[in-house]
């Protein structure tokens, strides 16, 4: 890996029915060479409030194999203390899978940028709710 910036992004399923729906979506983010993921992890708070956390190198051999395509590229990252502070935020009957990965595109255009002489000065990211804010004042005025 690079120097690049990761992101990552936890994903909570009520009454821990994580039923595999989002698994097709990022394997297609990975083929298709826009993402590259650095780690998987799943965690899990059952009704009672007792944790499980699972990283993805050490499912079963059959359900790993659902996540081949990401697997192979995996760095486990998540250190067991990220892991019991991911479910420390659950409530109880909740599930969760916690994403980290690095943006391939930004990679490459980053690249281009340096190719070219320039320097990224600065970058971030506006939230789903500070752009829902913005288009409202704008369909306001």
């Amino acid at each position: 890996m690079d120097d690049s910036a990761l992101e990552y992004a936890l994903v909570v399923f009520p009454g821990n029915e994580f039923s595999g729906t989002i698994i097709p979506e990022l394997i297609d983010l990975a083929g298709r060479g826009i993402v590259r993921y650095v780690d998987i992890a799943f965690v899990r708070n059952d009704a009672d409030g007792k944790t499980l956390t699972v990283e993805l190198n050490d499912l079963e051999p059959e359900m790993y194999r659902q996540f081949v395509p990401v697997g192979k590229q995996l760095e486990s990252l998540f250190t067991q203390d990220d892991l019991e502070f991911t479910a420390s935020k659950l409530p109880a009957n909740t599930s969760a899978v916690l994403l980290l990965w690095e943006n391939l595109w930004a990679s490459r255009i980053r690249g281009a940028i340096v190719a070219s002489g320039g320097r990224l000065a600065e970058g971030g990211r506006i939230s789903v709710e500070e752009v829902n804010r913005l288009r409202a004042e704008q369909a306001a005025l």
